[in-house]
């Protein structure tokens, strides 16, 4: 396909994600990072999926090393999900993502914003996940084939805050609807927590729910419809974000 991970982190919105820690020798940091613990293969289930349904890709986090007195942002450089169907090799694009725990916040919102997901939530007193990325794919004419193997989602976590881990997992439900994406992801209407009093959605829904959508979601990927709303979730894997050390902060080292 032409795309390496060493091409895309140089050429994509990786490096901008990341700024000055897109250098030769972060460059190499990044691939042992996106090659090892930080990323996930899931399989779908049974279910074929139409074309021109869509994919609702979605991923959630938990953080400890939190101080709960002290703002702490995480950012997220993906790369894009890798599967294979029918012979046929698809590549879907993740936007990057920020998710920042701040102690003055009381609701958890989600926004997307010049290309990128902000997800600010409060540090302390959630229960459950929180949002981390999101991205939706539009199946062909033709549809996918049930039971595809191996979809991977990869990405490196990076902050400026030292000592923090991070486990994540991520999944995949079909929605039935030609204009899920007609406003953009920001139309989505994305659920940023589990907790179900910390946003404006006062639900039992997952975090990364397409609230707006949610009673067009049917069977397929990793979900099976009705109110599984996010899909099921592949398995959790725990990542150490990237920090100041490799100079991509202010005031970190260089």
């Amino acid at each position: 396909m032409g795309m390496t991970r060493r091409n895309f982190l140089k050429a994509s919105a990786v490096g901008a994600g990341v700024g000055a820690l897109a250098g030769a020798t972060t460059i190499e940091k990044v691939l042992a990072q996106t090659e090892s613990g930080c990323s996930i293969s899931a399989n779908f289930n049974g279910t074929p999926i139409q074309g021109g349904d869509y994919i609702w890709f979605n991923g959630v986090l938990k953080v400890s090393g939190l101080d709960p007195q002290q703002p702490t942002t995480i950012g997220f450089a993906p790369m894009p999900i890798m599967f294979t169907a029918n012979g046929t090799p698809f590549m879907v694009p993740v936007p990057s993502a920020a998710i920042t725990f701040d102690p003055n916040l009381v609701l958890a919102t989600t926004d997307f914003v010049t290309g990128a997901w902000a997800t600010n939530v409060p540090s302390s007193g959630l229960s459950g996940n929180v949002f981390l990325d999101g991205s939706a794919f539009l199946v062909p004419a033709g549809g996918l084939p049930g039971g595809i193997k191996d979809v991977t989602w990869s990405g490196m976590f990076f902050s400026c805050t030292p000592g923090l881990s991070i486990q994540w997992k991520w999944a995949a439900a079909v929605y039935r609807n030609a204009g899920f994406l007609s406003a953009g992801y920001e139309g989505l209407g994305v659920k940023p927590v589990d907790d179900n009093k910390a946003s404006i959605y006062k639900n039992s829904h997952h975090a990364g729910t397409p609230e707006n959508f949610s009673s067009f979601v049917v069977g397929g990927a990793r979900g099976g419809g009705g109110s599984n709303f996010t899909g099921s979730y592949s398995g959790t894997t725990s990542c150490v974000p990237m920090d100041g050390s490799t100079g991509g902060c202010g005031g970190g080292g260089s």
